[in-house]
């Protein structure tokens, strides 16, 4: 079922016209898909399980190449976790979820790494750019399976799932819960201005 809403855009304030897709996903149930695109270039996508979830972790050794090709669902209230890179991807107020592998998440820490990297060499920040280079070096080994490193997805919505055998799913703790974001801005009624 495909379903169509407007809403106005954050950014600019014109109508944006979001589509809402049910899929059923492998391994992880129905899903309600959300994605709206704006013509000043805001973006907004979610990828929402229907199913009731507890908060989760799901933790993977990647320690041969065939690791690589686990499918990872992030919804936007996920936290991606590499301890071996120094890593973590938090979610913000703009975060979006999608459907990827460990590889695809690995490229796109890569990216974003890169960026960070030429931006450290732009202002001459060597510590900062001999670690960015570090990280890069340290990715494009575990991409041809010659680095291990442990992959952690934490969810307090329970929305994102690492599909592998290898995957070990935990609970999260009240305080290991209490720590994570969410990505979602919630406002208190009795804090409201009327």
């Amino acid at each position: 079922m495909k379903l169509t809403t407007t809403a106005n855009c954050p950014m600019c304030c014109s109508v944006i016209e979001f589509e809402w897709e049910t899929k059923d996903i492998p391994y992880f149930g129905e899903a309600m898909l959300i994605a709206g695109v704006c013509s000043c270039g805001f973006r907004h996508s979610d990828t929402i399980l229907l199913c009731q979830k507890e908060p989760a972790r799901y933790t993977l050794e990647v320690t041969e190449a065939e690791d690589l090709d686990a499918r990872v669902v992030r919804s936007c209230s996920g936290t991606v976790r590499i301890p071996e890179l120094g890593v973590d991807v938090e979610p913000g107020s703009a975060s979006e979820s999608y459907v990827s592998n460990v590889e695809g998440v690995l490229a796109r820490v890569s990216e974003i790494v890169a960026f960070a990297t030429r931006s450290a060499r732009e202002v001459g920040n060597a510590e900062a750019t001999m670690r960015g280079e570090e990280i890069l070096e340290s990715i494009d080994l575990a991409r041809k399976g010659q680095f291990k490193l442990t992959f952690i997805i934490e969810d307090p919505l329970g929305n994102s799932a690492i599909a592998s055998d290898k995957a070990v799913k935990s609970g999260l703790t009240d305080e290991e819960i209490a720590c994570l974001k969410t990505g979602m801005i919630l406002l208190d009624a009795e804090d409201a201005c009327i």
